[in-house]
């Protein structure tokens, strides 16, 4: 009996060490959830001109398929949902694709490095 209570002993201490369930469970501090909304304390943006812009206290619906309206939680409907995606489809189609490919590029050429150097 003795060597099972270590072992179980052992497994839990195990598995506190090597769970991402800490990670999961911490909230980031930015970002407070208030029900069906979430406030975003501070994001840091570039507006249409390139300049840095610094947003504060943005109220985001927390809920995925919804925007706030006022004060309310409203369902996005149908013909903005398409419309959004028809726009986000034209935007992978070119920019957005060149500019993830040059960012993996990038990584994968660090990781080399870092490989060479014994890093990784």
């Amino acid at each position: 009996m003795n060597f099972v209570e270590s072992m179980l002993e052992e497994a839990k201490n195990y598995i506190v060490e090597n769970s991402t369930l800490d990670e999961v469970t911490k909230r980031n501090p930015n970002i407070m959830r208030m029900g069906r909304i979430t406030k975003i304390r501070r994001r840091i943006r570039r507006n249409k001109k390139g300049g840095i812009v610094i947003q504060k206290n943005k109220r985001r619906s927390a809920i995925k398929g919804y925007r706030l309206s006022g004060n309310r939680v409203v369902r996005i409907s149908a013909t903005t949902r398409m419309h959004k995606a028809r726009l986000l489809k034209r935007s992978w189609k070119t920019t957005r694709r060149s500019k993830l490919r040059r960012s993996l590029m990038k990584r994968k050429m660090s990781m080399r490095r870092r490989k060479s150097i014994g890093l990784r």
